[in-house]
């Protein structure tokens, strides 16, 4: 008898340690989420784009040009500028924009790139190069995480690859 009430205390006593472990997490993510919110972390610039430098209109959708990104020391891909085309759903059938990556006036690049109907048709276009701050690419797809054109929700990411220092 004694053996028996011993094998399902132990087995009771199993079950709850499993139930306790599953909800722990539970119980703690809103002091975890706090905790990592107070450390100050941040996302990447190389996984965001960076910070707006300058955004404007044209005729129904709005073009947002962020500061050109720098990858770390042991990241990965080289430097580039994200430019955001939102909303695509306000874009044109063709897109085909002379855009001003510094800030100085003049255009520094030509984007062509077909906006498709699909929303999960994958991107392509060309972007060309006006000065020798920034590269061509063409064609350019989603197939580098520095030379990039992609749709995400409602918007369109293009990122335009700097030239290298010379």
């Amino acid at each position: 008898m004694r053996k028996r009430w011993l094998a399902v205390a132990g087995y009771v006593g199993a079950a709850l340690t499993l139930a306790i472990a599953a909800l722990v997490p539970f119980v703690l993510m809103g002091g975890i989420t706090q905790a990592v919110a107070h450390a100050g972390l941040r996302v990447d610039e190389v996984y965001t784009g960076g910070t707006v430098a300058r955004s404007f209109t044209r005729n129904g959708y709005l073009v947002s040009v962020y500061e050109p990104v720098q990858p770390r020391l042991l990241q990965r891909g080289g430097p580039f500028v994200q430019v955001v085309f939102s909303p695509a759903s306000g874009l044109p059938s063709n897109v085909d924009e002379l855009i001003d990556l510094d800030g100085d006036g003049q255009p520094d690049v030509r984007v062509r790139f077909a906006v498709p109907g699909d929303a999960r048709a994958s991107l392509h276009g060309a972007v060309q190069a006006l000065n020798s701050r920034y590269r061509s690419v063409e064609p350019i797809g989603a197939d580098s995480f520095t030379q990039l054109l992609a749709r995400t929700g409602d918007r369109i990411v293009l990122r335009i690859p700097l030239a290298p220092r010379r």
